[in-house]
């Protein structure tokens, strides 16, 4: 049975009342007994990057709300090996950095696909002992991450698609409507 963990999705139910979480899939990158601490992988801002900092110069990268805590910090998600040494593993060949001074150094380098790069404005986080009481409540679904979830070119149905790659009881829930008086 899946466990909260590093590089676990949590993918919310599908009438979560939270409007900062309704429908969203969240990558745990830290979970102990200090608490966990994740980003919201499909909520893309209607900004650029590059529209909220000139720190990167003028790059072409999308920015996701990462979740409702401290929206003014940056958060990235890579797969990048060269940027190891000042990252955090997540999981296999995906990491989690807040060193901005090392990235900003690549990125005038050479330019790095958004399919191995993602900038989050925010996170979300849990007070120790909070998220399990949010599972046992069966708020989240957890659920294996994959690398196409991570960097998915169509965040708006990633919801969706990770709860039918599940399967069984799971696809059918992904075809829930929002608001089930329309149903």
């Amino acid at each position: 049975m899946l466990q909260p963990a590093p590089g676990v999705l949590l993918v919310a139910e599908p009438f979560m009342a939270d409007p900062n979480f309704a429908r969203t899939v969240v990558l745990l990158v830290e979970h102990d007994v200090k608490g966990s601490f994740g980003v919201v992988l499909n909520r893309p801002a209607p900004v650029q990057v590059r529209e909220v900092t000139d720190f990167f110069g003028e790059i072409e990268y999308g920015l996701y709300v990462g979740g409702p805590v401290e929206t003014k910090l940056l958060h990235v998600l890579h797969s990048l090996p060269s940027l190891e040494a000042y990252s955090q593993k997540v999981s296999e060949n995906l990491y989690w950095t807040m060193d901005m001074r090392v990235l900003r150094g690549v990125l005038a380098a050479r330019h790095i696909p958004e399919t191995h790069l993602r900038f989050f404005a925010g996170y979300a986080g849990w007070a120790p002992g909070q998220l399990d009481k949010e599972l046992a409540l069966n708020a989240w679904i957890l659920a294996p991450s994959k690398r196409e979830y991570v960097f998915s070119t169509k965040p708006e149905t990633l919801w969706q698609r990770v709860l039918k790659d599940m399967g069984g009881k799971y696809a059918v829930i992904a075809t829930f409507p929002p608001d089930p008086r329309l149903n």
